[in-house]
């Protein structure tokens, strides 16, 4: 479905362009700015059919920004995680290798130990939560006659207190949340007839009429001798011959047995081996660095079809580390013979890694009721501790023929892209790019000691500007050293303190410079917003201009708040265009 709206300048943006020559922004006389062109040009081909170099973006002309998102996604509502670390009063232990099992000097190592090692090194320091911090993750998508409801980890506290929201969506922009009577860590959901199974870590089997419950317990998994199951990372898979089936396992291998459709807690096979840890490919390796080849931390798998083929993803690589990513093996066959037959990780193609920080980790792949695969993955933070993540998401293909027939082909976006299902000439990519990290032009009315604004734009979301405890009237200015036309904003708050919950909204007014009459004016007025959103995405009219001002106006629980980002997305190829610096 194609979403089109009328190309052409803003009326507030028109009367810029002629002004733009007396403020020194090295524009010269222009020509009136006609619509970019529809088709993205074909990057110069490889010598030799290789890895091709990637060519600029040019943007799509039409577009209705209301119909756009960017990553991570803005979901209401997400949980809060408190986590009070202490520091040691001694230093002793950072190096401090005695810890570290003494399985490294055995013949045969377990690499299911990983995460545990990787940490024994680092025992002499804890990681100190200076805030509260908002996470979801371990993503789980259910399609349910159109409507895609999604499942997550919240604080990462047992069932039933954990993560008890489930959100809702038809059109991917807008999610409605929903209140469930209890919550799993790495939860999943299936449909079977008109019954509804749900099961997390070391959890039963519970049962509902509705994706959205109430659900009551059936018990835990059973081996087919009948001994209870209890593990972790839980998926479950129904196939279109109705045969229903469970991978699992927090740590290599990844399982997978076959499952009783009447009875969803009872194995009706003996688990299979399904993947297991490969130090070859780096990509598995844990850590930020992957340095580490004796270990990984394979979790996080699922079983999908497409078609005729089965398709089995896996995370790797911790899920406290910007790199913590996915990948997929196929097969013929549900619980067997499953390879690689692409480039691993999710996200990594001829050209380059798609992937600008953090990394696709732990997520589920669904099918909508237009054909899209669509990928939901958690987006790692880990700064507050290691559990404080994000949702990301983006569209797959699956290549239909050639020598990648079959191959999930993910491109993992930070800018905008148009929804699911509603792309232009083929293009889901709108062809913007963030202007407000283009130069270090920034005016703030206050910093706290060591939150600068600086961080407010450093493309980090370890780092954040922080008002000064005594600033009545926050406001953060960034410019963008030349001028651009904006068209989408997204702002990622930093809640400060502990004593804040889901519902914790933001209230703000965001401007931009009009350069025709050097004056702020109005884009986006949220003053009286009631919605909490974590990264709060908003589109307005296409604009010329060369800065943007945000004012915060409080919080509806009173809470102190900052800007991890303050990402702005437009473009110049237009003007480029007029200046016949481009042939279009």
């Amino acid at each position: 479905m194609a979403i089109e709206r009328t190309a052409g300048v803003s009326r507030r943006g028109a009367a810029a362009v002629g002004l733009a020559l007396a403020i020194g922004v090295g524009i010269g006389q222009l020509t009136p700015i006609g619509p970019a062109a529809a088709e993205k040009p074909a990057p110069p081909a490889a010598p030799g059919g290789g890895p091709q170099t990637p060519s600029a973006k040019v943007p799509l002309a039409g577009v209705d920004m209301t119909q756009t998102y960017v990553n991570p996604v803005n979901l209401p509502g997400m949980a809060v995680r408190n986590i009070v670390g202490t520091m040691p009063p001694t230093d002793a232990n950072v190096a401090n290798t005695s810890q570290i099992p003494a399985s490294l000097n055995q013949e045969t190592w377990t690499a299911a130990s990983g995460r545990t090692l990787a940490s024994r090194s680092t025992v002499g320091f804890s990681r100190i939560s200076e805030n509260s911090a908002r996470t979801g993750a371990d993503w789980s998508a259910l399609n349910v006659d159109g409507t895609i409801y999604l499942y997550a980890s919240g604080a990462m506290q047992n069932a039933p207190n954990n993560n008890r929201t489930v959100w809702s969506t038809t059109d991917y922009l807008t999610w409605t949340p929903h209140e469930m009577n209890l919550g799993v860590v790495a939860p999943t959901v299936v449909q079977v007839g008109d019954k509804f199974y749900m099961a997390g870590n070391n959890t039963p089997v519970y049962q509902a009429d509705s994706p959205t419950g109430p659900w009551t317990s059936m018990g835990s998994f059973l081996r087919p001798n009948g001994q209870t199951l209890s593990v972790g990372d839980v998926q479950f898979f129904l196939d279109t011959d109705g045969r229903l089936y469970l991978t699992y396992n927090i740590g290599s291998p990844i399982m997978g047995a076959e499952l009783d459709p009447n009875n969803p807690r009872q194995l009706i096979s003996d688990a299979v081996v399904m993947w297991t840890f490969d130090p070859r490919q780096e990509w598995q390796h844990i850590g930020d660095n992957k340095a580490t080849y004796t270990h990984g931390y394979v979790e996080g798998s699922q079983l999908f079809k497409v078609g005729d083929t089965y398709y089995l993803s896996v995370a790797s690589g911790g899920t406290e580390f910007t790199t913590y990513s996915t990948g997929v093996m196929s097969s013929d066959k549900p619980l067997s013979g499953f390879k690689e037959t692409q480039q691993n990780p999710i996200g990594y193609g001829d050209n380059h890694p798609s992937a600008v920080y953090p990394n696709a980790g732990h997520g589920s792949f669904v099918l909508d009721k237009s054909g899209n695969l669509v990928f939901f993955y958690t987006y790692v933070i880990a700064y507050e501790e290691f559990f404080e993540r994000r949702l990301g998401m983006d569209v797959c293909n699956v290549i239909p023929a050639g020598p990648k027939k079959g191959t999930i082909d993910c491109e993992l976006s930070n800018t905008p892209q148009l929804a699911p299902g509603k792309k232009i000439s083929g293009r889901d990519d709108v062809g913007l790019y963030n202007v407000a990290t283009n130069s270090q032009a920034y005016w703030t009315s206050s910093y706290a000691p060591g939150r600068n604004p600086y961080y407010g734009g450093d493309r980090s979301l370890s780092t954040w500007w922080e008002p000064a405890d005594n600033d009545t009237a926050p406001t953060y200015i960034r410019g963008f050293g030349t001028v651009f036309h904006i068209s989408a904003a997204q702002i990622q708050w930093k809640e400060l303190g502990r004593n804040f919950t889901k519902d914790n909204a933001v209230q703000y007014t965001l401007e931009y410079k009009d350069i025709a009459t050097n004056t702020w004016q109005p884009l986006v007025d949220r003053s009286t917003n009631t919605t909490a959103y974590t990264a709060d995405y908003v589109t307005f009219d296409r604009v010329l201009t060369n800065a943007v001002r945000l004012k915060i106006l409080g919080t509806t629980e009173n809470v102190k708040v900052g800007v991890h980002e303050l990402n702005v997305f437009g473009e110049n190829y237009n003007l480029a265009v007029s200046k016949g610096m481009i042939n279009p």
